[in-house]
């Protein structure tokens, strides 16, 4: 099991030791209780999609969009990547069912005491969290949200709307895809997938 760690500024590109903050691979209850329903996400999400018309997008994603899927080696190894995130699921009447971004990127980083923290590095909502161990087939994500021009993050725990709980599963050849259930805005599903380029 991975232990608590604080997270190193370098590694997490903070400008300043103050930005440091704690990190887990304990969850929250209420981010326990989401987990506990991920396969309702992935139905429920799926079933907005379609419904919206978003069949084929869904159809387009492949594996990134099969919630059976998942290799072994579900840890993604140190180094830069590609990645993007696809949100499924209307969280409220009135928004979209479907909205897939471009690309940004993503960065790996295996801490001098062993944990792994996958963070990404542009765009406006960029988690950044540990992976934790959990079977053959999936890890965990748990982290938070940087928002904006933030150049910090939350301690996690700290604000529920900004905590995120994830599971991470190897989809393909240097594929990863991280499976978000029930975030705070916008949608049932958000996926990151994550390409490593180097």
């Amino acid at each position: 099991m991975l232990r608590s760690v604080l997270a190193a500024v370098g590694l997490l590109g903070f400008a300043s030791a103050a930005a440091a903050q704690p990190m887990t691979c304990t969850p929250t209850r209420a981010d326990t209780e989401r987990m506990s329903r991920l396969d309702q996400a992935w139905r429920d999400a799926l079933g907005d999609a379609v419904r919206g018309g978003a069949g084929e997008n869904l159809r387009a994603l492949g594996p990134l969009a099969d919630p059976r899927i998942g290799l072994d080696r579900p840890q993604p190894t140190p180094g830069r990547y590609q990645c993007r995130t696809v949100k499924i699921g209307a969280a409220r009447e009135g928004m979209l069912p479907y909205i897939a971004y471009g690309w940004f990127r993503c960065q790996v980083t295996l801490t001098p005491g062993g944990d792994l923290i996958v963070r990404k590095t542009t765009g406006s909502q960029r988690p950044v969290g540990l992976v934790c161990p959990d079977d053959r087939n999936r890890a965990r994500f748990v982290g938070v949200l940087a928002l904006g021009d933030e150049r910090g993050a939350l301690a996690y725990g700290t604000d529920p709307t900004r905590d995120l709980i994830g599971e991470v599963r190897r989809i393909g050849p240097s594929r990863w895809r991280i499976a978000f259930p029930w975030p705070a805005v916008e949608s049932k599903l958000d996926l990151l997938e994550l390409l490593r380029t180097r």
